[in-house]
This record gives structure tokens, C-alpha cells and sequence, in this order.
């Protein structure tokens, strides 16, 4: 949040605290104010203080590993929509997830890793989802089954 916010070697305390209002209210952090620390926020509210954090700087290409683990459904379901306005923005997402769901829900390809290696590649074509049996056989080294 700092950025933009500092004066030679001093910070612009009221630019900082406006950006952090901002961040707050665009991504719906609940807090009881913005100087609460960050480990006193719940596991949701601190990785969408996290994504602000990233979001400041405008990323043409964004890395998130596990985005939503250990948060509640409605943190989930916040995270997922600032993911998706990211994408249809133009930023690049890529998206390290071991919830197949969470894939399936937001990736628009998929490249499987198994053994160190890259197994395969899923994308979701414009009138079909992303298909978690083949997700799966690329993970688990079954898909020459299919006949």
C-alpha cells in the first residue's frame, strides 16, 4: 500500500492509510479498522489483504498458490470473483491448486503435474467444462484406459 506514498525517505501516512481505505472497501475486508494487524484478521480476510497487497502494484501476471486454503465458502467465493474480474481484465493468472473443484471453477486450462513432470493439459472449451475424470486420469497415470 505504500506505494505512491512516500515523500523522499518519509510516508505519506494519510495516502497510505486513503489506499488502504480503498483496498479495503473494493475487496471487502472486514476489520474494525484499517490499522488492525493482519494476523488479528480471519484466514479470508487475510489473503484478500494479501491480493490487495499484490493488486497495488498492478501485475500484468499474478501467482497464486493455494489462494484459498483454509478460508470460509463466502471468502472462497469472494476470492474467485476478484480472480475472475483480474482475468477478464487482462492480468494473467496462474493458479497452483490441489482443490480439483477450485480448478475446475476458475482455470481456464489446466496442465497436470505428476512425478515431477507434465503429464497433460485440460482447457475448457467454449461450451464445455473442464472435466475432472480427465483431470484426474492425467494425475494418476490412468488415462491410456480410455477406450
Amino acid at each position: 500500500m505504500a506505494r505512491d506514498a512516500k515523500l523522499g525517505w518519509f510516508l505519506d501516512r494519510d495516502k497510505a492509510r486513503e489506499r488502504a481505505d480503498r483496498a479495503f472497501a473494493g475487496l471487502s475486508i472486514r476489520a474494525a479498522n484499517v490499522g488492525v494487524p493482519a494476523g488479528g484478521l480471519s484466514g479470508g480476510n487475510q489473503q484478500k489483504l494479501l491480493l490487495s497487497r499484490l493488486l497495488a502494484i498492478a501485475p500484468k501476471v499474478l501467482i497464486l498458490d493455494e489462494p484459498t486454503r483454509g478460508v470460509d465458502v463466502g471468502a472462497k467465493s469472494e476470492i474467485y470473483s476478484i480472480i475472475d474480474n483480474l482475468a477478464k481484465a487482462g492480468t494473467a493468472i496462474l493458479v497452483i491448486s490441489s482443490d480439483l473443484p477450485e480448478i475446475i471453477g476458475i482455470c481456464d486450462r489446466v496442465v497436470v503435474m505428476r512425478a515431477g513432470h507434465i503429464a497433460g493439459e485440460v482447457r475448457r472449451e467454449a461450451a464445455v467444462a473442464l472435466n475432472q475424470e480427465d483431470i484426474m486420469a492425467l494425475a494418476t497415470g490412468m488415462e491410456h484406459l480410455d477406450a
